[in-house]
């Protein structure tokens, strides 16, 4: 990830986050890149190529892989809308199969807000731009317990 193109806001909590391992170890060893940040919509996309490596016995990519590059573009908007929280609870509809492609692309939206997380969803599609799969997530903030 080349970070010198990410967004000021980005690259502000960035700095903040010297615990954390950036960019995931997972992003990085299934070849994902950034293809784009916008914080006022905000929306994430990030582009995957399609490895035969992650092939079914079918050919076809395993739906874990496809759950964890929706997941990976879930991550990156989440930490940028809301810096500590987590995934409570992630769906995901497959509408076609992933195979004879090149790429797949995931753009993760903010649904929702408040006080308790966040509602996200996610879309897979081919780089022609038809879907392949579609994810909901619920995320949750993490809260300092008191007396700590």
């Amino acid at each position: 990830m080349d970070f010198t193109k990410l967004p000021p806001e980005l690259l502000a909590r960035l700095a903040q986050a010297n615990q954390l391992k950036l960019p995931p170890p997972i992003f990085v060893d299934m070849g994902g890149e950034v293809v784009d940040i916008d914080l006022d919509k905000p929306e994430v996309v990030l582009r995957f190529p399609v490895q035969e490596r992650y092939e079914n016995p079918m050919g076809y990519m395993q739906g874990g892989v496809i759950a964890t590059i929706a997941d990976n573009a879930l991550g990156m908007l989440s930490f940028l809308v809301a810096f500590v929280n987590v995934t409570k609870e992630m769906n995901i509809r497959y509408v076609r199969p992933v195979k004879d492609i090149s790429h797949v692309v995931a753009t993760a939206r903010v649904v929702s807000q408040d006080e308790k997380g966040l509602l996200l969803t996610a879309d897979v599609r081919d780089e022609a731009g038809k879907l392949l799969a579609r994810v909901k997530s619920q995320h949750v903030f993490l809260r300092e317990k008191e007396g700590e």
